[in-house]
Parts: structure tokens; C-alpha cells; sequence
């Protein structure tokens, strides 16, 4: 892929069948997406270690995501993703450098929009009120209670609004197409503002899904702890890790998809040129 890109415009219809169309795919290759979202939750669990955990895995994300999007793309081929594709673009030091970068700029994004919020409780509230408010949530809630965050919210959510939007097709034009990060980030941001429409579809689906899944979990885990107490409690957080890891991937296929008909990708124009051995034919 070069770096002149055509933009589509797939409209809301389109947008609204992302996450289906991902879910069919996630049922024709339920096994190996299965073994993915497996090996991408034990990579998850180095949020554990202490101060850096949290820092390496937002490092990591869009790396991962990218072995998401190529696992899809394999599927789109009839073949058969391997779980280490979830670390393909490490071998490649373009895609690797590239992807590191989005992991710095999504962390970026995330404490402005946090010290966003925190500059605008603070201008609010004075310095006992903080002091009293960090030691104690009950006095955190008080001085809530006489606080407008409206304006905070309003803020630091469009901050994280712009950069989820340079991030979502960034991971994928620097995955297939192998492009520069800041003309990723720019074309990520075009992209999404010229679909508007078709992402309002998309989170409507979403939603929707959301709140089904909610419900679905809410009874599972409260039966589960009805009927076997403890272990019952164990088996749903277990169940519940396990859908968070599938629901991921759910997203991953939909990114995949919605980078397809935007940018007008096809399953396999670019084979991935590390020698992988992902050919079996389902």
C-alpha cells in the first residue's frame, strides 16, 4: 500500500454491520481467534508488576492489536492464523517502531486528559478540600457534590475522542501498508471524521452489544455463585477474563473491517514477509 490514500465512504448501514460481520468471521475461525485472545490476556497479566507493568502493556497495545488485524486478514485468505501472529509486527523494526510510537502517543492522551480533569477539580476546590479528599471517599464525594464537571468531562473526553480516532486506522495503515506514524495519525483522524456516519452506526451496534453482554454476564456470574458459592464466584471471573479477551478481538475484527472498506484493503494484497507458517485451509 502507498501513502496516497482513497478514502471511502461505507455509510451508517455499513458502519451498524461491523461488529456482526466480525462476530461471522469469529465463528468460522473460532479456535485459533480462541487461542489469540488466550496468549493476548497472559500477555495482559504484566499490568501486575509493579509501576512499569501498566506502562509496557500500553507500550504494547497497538502492537497487538496490529496481530489482531493480521489474524483477521488471514482469515479473509481461508487460512489459518497462528497465536504467535499476535506478535508479528515485532519482526518487522518499521512496524515495530511505528506501533511503540501510537503506544506513546495513546499514553500521552490519556494523562492530558487526565490532568485535564484534575485542573479543572482543583481550580474548584481548595487545598484542604483536596487534601481531605484524597484520604478519605467519603469526603471525596462531598466535595463532588459542590463541583460542576461537566466542562472537565467535556473536555478531556475530546481530547480522548481525538485520539482514539489518529489511533484507529493508524494501527492498521502502519501494519499493511507500513506508513510513517504522523501520516497514519493524520489519515486516521481524515478517515474517521470524513465516516462520521458510519461510526455513529458502529456505536449503536456496540452499545447494543454492550448491554446484551452485560446482562448475559450479570446472570451467569450471579447463578454460578448461587449454586456453587465460591468456586461458582472463581469459574464466572475466570468466564468473565475470558469474554473481556474475546470481546477484544471483536473489536480487532471489526477495526479490520472498517479499515477494508474504508481504505479499500483485500485479504492478502500484502503477505506478511517474516516466513510464518499460517497456511491451512479452513
Amino acid at each position: 500500500m502507498n501513502h496516497r490514500y482513497n478514502i471511502h465512504r461505507p455509510g451508517f448501514a455499513r458502519g451498524m454491520g461491523w461488529l456482526p460481520a466480525s462476530a461471522e468471521m469469529m465463528r468460522h475461525g473460532f479456535r485459533p481467534l480462541l487461542a489469540i485472545a488466550a496468549l493476548w490476556l497472559g500477555v495482559s497479566l504484566i499490568v501486575v508488576i509493579p509501576l512499569i507493568g501498566q506502562v509496557v502493556l500500553a507500550l504494547l497495545t497497538p502492537l497487538l492489536t496490529a496481530g489482531v488485524l493480521l489474524a483477521f486478514d488471514r482469515l479473509g485468505q481461508r487460512r489459518v492464523p497462528e497465536p504467535t501472529i499476535l506478535f508479528a509486527a515485532w519482526r518487522d523494526p518499521v512496524r515495530r517502531g511505528g506501533l511503540l510510537m501510537l503506544g506513546v502517543v495513546g499514553m500521552a492522551g490519556g494523562l492530558a486528559a487526565a490532568l485535564i480533569l484534575a485542573s479543572w477539580l482543583g481550580a474548584q476546590l481548595g487545598e484542604e478540600q483536596l487534601e481531605a479528599a484524597l484520604q478519605s471517599p467519603e469526603a471525596l464525594a462531598e466535595a463532588l457534590t459542590g463541583v460542576s464537571l461537566a466542562g472537565g468531562f467535556l473536555v478531556a473526553g475530546a481530547v480522548l475522542g481525538l485520539v482514539l480516532a489518529s489511533l484507529y486506522f493508524a494501527i492498521p495503515l502502519i501494519m499493511f501498508g507500513r506508513a510513517p506514524t504522523l501520516t497514519a495519525l493524520v489519515t486516521s483522524i481524515k478517515a474517521v471524521v470524513i465516516n462520521w456516519l458510519a461510526f455513529v452506526g458502529y456505536l449503536i451496534a456496540l452499545l447494543a452489544i454492550v448491554f446484551g453482554l452485560v446482562i448475559v454476564v450479570v446472570l451467569v456470574t450471579s447463578f454460578l455463585t448461587l449454586a456453587l458459592g465460591q468456586i461458582g464466584a472463581f469459574i464466572a471471573q475466570i468466564l468473565l477474563l475470558i469474554v473481556a479477551m474475546l470481546f477484544q478481538v471483536l473489536l480487532g475484527g471489526a477495526q479490520y473491517l472498517a479499515f477494508s472498506q474504508i481504505f479499500g484493503w483485500s485479504p492478502g494484497l500484502e503477505e506478511e514477509d517474516s516466513g510464518d507458517d499460517d497456511n491451512v485451509v479452513i
